[in-house]
């Protein structure tokens, strides 16, 4: 190497040392996006909470009701035939008081003494019946999960990375190579 050529063009040596300095910041630049990126960590937790309602359910329908009942009243006799008519006499006006009538929904009843027939009448309804059943069980379940999730990043370099990091080496190595032959 010549020390005449260095002494008579510093700005060349100066611009050489310039673009090697840039070329080497750009190759640090492309090369630093693709650095691992630090260990993430994440904890996350899942709560499941279950109920469920297991249910059976039997209903028992009963049929409407009518029904009636009459009881014939026969004449009065007794050991001594006068008093048979004041006892009939007693008996029928006794029976005349009877008049009941009760009715609740579409339940009726109702008690009466028919003069005409000697007989005293009593009459039901009654309506439709349910009665239901409910056989129920029940679960109850509260779970808690834990996860943790570790994230590992993977080393990856885009291919337009590569090739501006294999021009770049080029590069420089041929400016290192010119700068060593002046």
């Amino acid at each position: 190497m010549n020390t005449n050529n260095l002494q008579e063009n510093p700005i060349k040596l100066l611009l050489k040392i310039f673009v090697t300095l840039i070329a080497c910041l750009a190759i640090g630049f492309l090369l630093h996006g693709c650095a691992s990126k630090p260990i993430e960590n994440t904890h996350t937790i899942e709560r499941i909470i279950e109920h469920k309602t297991d249910s059976v359910k039997t209903t028992q329908v009963n049929a409407a009701i009518l029904d009636s009942l009459v009881i014939k009243i026969a004449k009065v006799k007794t050991a001594k035939p006068e008093c048979d008519s004041i006892t009939q006499a007693t008996l029928e006006q006794v029976l005349k008081q009877l008049n009941s009538y009760k009715k609740s929904g579409s339940n009726e009843a109702k008690i009466y003494y028919d003069d005409l027939l000697k007989q005293v009448v009593v009459l039901l309804k009654q309506a439709e019946t349910k009665s239901e059943n409910t056989a129920s069980k029940k679960i109850a379940k509260d779970i808690a999960k834990e996860k943790e999730i570790v994230k590992i990043p993977v080393k990856y370099i885009p291919w337009w990375a590569k090739i501006l990091a294999f021009l770049g080496g080029i590069t420089v190595v041929y400016l290192s190579y010119r700068i060593a032959r002046i």
